[in-house]
């Protein structure tokens, strides 16, 4: 064998020796989390003087509501959708490392080994004072946990929304007030190459239209429970976004509305957590089972040579 094809030779074993070794090394691990959590508590209809509303004070009063939670984990899903004021059982799929009507952070980011996504809600209560006592609850969180290659995604909101069509008796400021606690939280570790990502983010939203003329004649919709809730990590950017500002209080009062109109008051609410990773590198089993391969050949080669007769 002239130089060269020694020099080839030797390349190929030791291509196949570190091949070998790194399929034999313990796999890389990153993990990918996100948790999305809004609260919105004691949510009232007032008048401008800052009484609550009450059902005597409007001359038509109708409900309705759709309130949905739902969880994705690689093509596996986990949806309940629900008619008028609910409380939803939590949708999960995986090893969801929650319990039932658990809105409470995580103190810290937590894995399960084969990861999960799970999405809880609740409602309960009313915004108008003598339906159900005054004051509503509204209660949402979605977690997706990620420790391998592929997808997670849990969601919870209220679908079409919550919708209120009133007809007050007398011309009317009305007022809304309420209290809410927003906490959202990306999070990865070292992805050692892997392509990886986590997102959360939440929204809030009330809006009131006439419906005589169709025109939308308020809307309130707080940076603090939208834009400043989104957070995220990806590639390198390792560690923890977390939005979390404690809990705050909102009002805001509408134009005046006049006795005797039609409006409609929608309430819109979601959460939203997502986690992603791909392995665009060959997996380790696959390098070993390449590195045995050029190591078998490499021994063929010296077979062949040994066994070739003399010239």
């Amino acid at each position: 064998m002239n130089p060269l094809q020694t020099n080839m030779l030797n390349a190929l074993v030791g291509a196949a020796v570190a091949l070998s070794a790194l399929g034999a090394a313990v796999p890389a691990r990153a993990d990918a989390f996100a948790q999305s959590i809004l609260v919105i508590d004691n949510l009232r209809l007032r008048h401008a003087n800052g009484t609550s509303l009450t059902a005597g004070d409007f001359a038509q009063l109708t409900e309705s509501s759709v309130a949905h939670a739902g969880a994705q984990f690689n093509g596996v899903f986990a949806n309940d959708v629900q008619a008028g004021r609910a409380d939803i059982a939590q949708q999960g799929v995986g090893a969801a490392a929650r319990a039932e009507n658990d809105f409470a952070p995580f103190a810290r980011p937590a894995f399960e080994d084969a990861g999960y996504s799970s999405a809880d809600q609740n409602m309960a209560g009313a915004m108008i004072a003598g339906a159900d006592g005054g004051g509503a609850l509204l209660q949402l969180r979605a977690d997706a946990s990620l420790t391998g290659a592929g997808a997670a995604m849990a969601n919870s909101g209220l679908v079409g929304a919550t919708t209120f069509t009133f007809e007050l008796g007398a011309d009317e400021f009305m007022t809304i007030s309420f209290d809410a606690l927003a906490f959202t939280q990306a999070f990865l570790t070292d992805s050692d190459g892997a392509a990886i990502g986590a997102s959360a983010h939440l929204a809030w939203s009330i809006s009131v239209r006439d419906l005589s003329t169709g025109a939308t004649v308020f809307t309130f919709q707080p940076e603090q429970l939208n834009a400043m809730g989104n957070v995220s990590r990806s590639g390198g950017l390792t560690g923890a976004t977390t939005y979390d500002p404690g809990w705050q209080s909102f009002a805001a009062t509408t134009g005046l509305l006049t006795g005797g109109d039609t409006y409609q008051v929608t309430i819109a609410q979601s959460t939203f957590a997502s986690a992603l990773q791909s392995q665009p590198m060959a997996e380790p089993g696959t390098l070993s089972g390449i590195g045995a391969g050029l190591l078998a050949m490499a021994a063929l080669s010296r077979r062949r040579r040994r066994a070739r007769p003399p010239a």
